[in-house]
């Protein structure tokens, strides 16, 4: 009877709990990486070829060159994500917000007798973790009348300090070099309640419970370099090396029964366990290229980037039971595929007034192979620019986007019950397949001021 009562929902949600546990394997996944800097997002990232403020040691180092004064930069953001969850012709709502520091920084130019060397040391919150899942309903069948409730709750984000320089080779070529010190956490929590709300059956309530806290170190380099063909172009390139990451998951499970007896008392069991794990997993080489066009008070720019993340491999024993590192990293090979990120943006500067009014757009493909195209990433952005004095920018941009997430319960968690002689999954079984549709919103605020 408590197999029948439970069976459904448990499936469903430990199919929700080892998507999110599976993909913080692959540390470069979780997250949107959307970059730095106010008047960059507010142009769509689309900032390779333009980067003439302290971001460049972000964008585009060889960029630091165009520096001319000492720069100070700072970024807030806000972000508001909306999780729309569909399961069968159910739906349900979920919102969050979060207000982090997106980035801080210092660039210095040296004193040359000719060109231009500038250095730069910044830190910038990369990749953002947070995300929400809530869901609850009344599972009203007639074997399963029980209230349900399972939500999950991610926070953190990777992080790097980056050392950066740039230094003019010709009069119109400029060469870059930033060293990137990576740090973070992922804190994953995960909840499931099943409550027999019309006591219908002898168990009362179950309750389980996880949390995995994932802790990354790593370091890389990023070359850059930046070509000036005529005042009004100019092209960037960079090529990111590979990170090998160590990461540290630290997790814990628990889970409460309530059984009521046959002289109506009632009966709690519990189980609890935790332990930790470290590995070591390396990311595929990042090349990018870009250019922007100044005509007419418009600045019109693009680029693309290039990442093969089936490259992705486990330079230690991996994170997951019952797999070698050759079968695991064979099982990466399969399951990730080459994406190309682009980035389009325009900025027109209103004569007299000082006023700078930006638009782009940016398309983040998802990095798994056989993804629904509805999975892939696109945002919308806009910004302004305000000159409060020669010296002093306020930058402030928001971006919009949505796409959805799918989680399939009988893919990782199917038994023997749920498929056909064959081997293939029944047509008939009871889980369904979990759709979100995510939309989220984000505001960015950066004040950069130059001595």
């Amino acid at each position: 009877m408590m197999k029948r009562i439970f069976c459904g929902a448990a499936l469903l949600v430990l199919a929700g709990t080892f998507s999110t546990l599976q993909a913080q394997e692959e540390v470069f996944q979780r997250g949107i990486e959307f970059g730095i800097g106010g008047r960059a997002l507010g142009m769509g990232g689309a900032y390779l070829g333009v980067s003439d403020d302290y971001s460049a040691a972000y964008w585009n180092p060889a960029a630091l060159t165009q520096i001319r004064r000492i720069e100070g930069f700072a970024t807030l953001s806000h972000a508001q994500r909306k999780d729309d969850i569909t399961y069968g012709t159910y739906g349900a709502p979920d919102k969050a917000s979060f207000t982090r520091f997106n980035s801080l920084g210092l660039a210095y130019p040296i004193p040359t007798y000719r060109g231009s060397l500038v250095f730069s040391l910044g830190y910038h919150r990369v990749r953002p973790y947070d995300s929400n899942f809530s869901f609850s309903w009344f599972n009203g069948t007639p074997l399963d009348s029980l209230s349900q409730r399972w939500s999950e709750l991610e926070e953190g984000s990777l992080n790097n300090w980056t050392f950066a320089m740039g230094t003019e080779v010709a009069p119109n070529l400029s060469l870059g070099l930033a060293l990137n010190a990576w740090s973070g956490q992922n804190d994953y929590q995960f909840s499931f309640v099943e409550k027999d709300v019309l006591d219908l059956f002898y168990l009362n309530e179950f309750r389980h419970d996880d949390n995995l806290l994932s802790e990354y170190s790593g370091w890389n380099f990023k070359l850059a370099a930046m070509y000036h063909p005529s005042s009004l172009l100019r092209l960037g390139v960079t090529l990111g090396t590979p990170t090998t990451f160590k990461v540290k998951d630290s997790w814990q499970v628990s889970e409460e029964t309530i059984e009521e007896l046959d002289n109506g008392e009632l009966d709690r069991t519990t189980y609890n366990d935790n332990g930790e794990f470290t590995y070591k997993i390396r990311s595929p080489f990042s090349l990018s290229a870009g250019g922007a066009v100044n005509f007419a008070n418009m600045l019109v720019s693009g680029s693309a980037e290039l990442n093969d993340w089936s490259q992705i491999r486990y330079t230690t024993e991996p994170p997951i039971e019952g797999l070698s590192k050759s079968e695991a990293n064979d099982e990466l090979v399969r399951n990730y595929r080459e994406t190309l990120r682009l980035r389009l943006g325009a900025e027109f500067t209103i004569p007299l007034i000082d006023l700078q009014v930006r638009a782009g757009a940016f398309r983040d493909p998802s990095p798994l192979a056989n993804m629904p195209s509805d999975a892939d990433r696109e945002f919308y952005t806009a910004g302004l620019g305000i000159f409060l004095d020669k010296q002093v920018r306020l930058d402030l941009a928001v971006v919009t986007g949505t796409w959805r997430e799918y989680k399939d319960p009988l893919k990782d968690f199917g038994t023997n019950e749920d498929y056909d002689n064959d081997g293939k999954i029944d047509d008939d079984r009871d889980v369904i397949p979990v759709s979100e549709k995510i939309r989220l919103n984000q505001a960015y605020v950066t004040l950069a001021f130059r001595f």
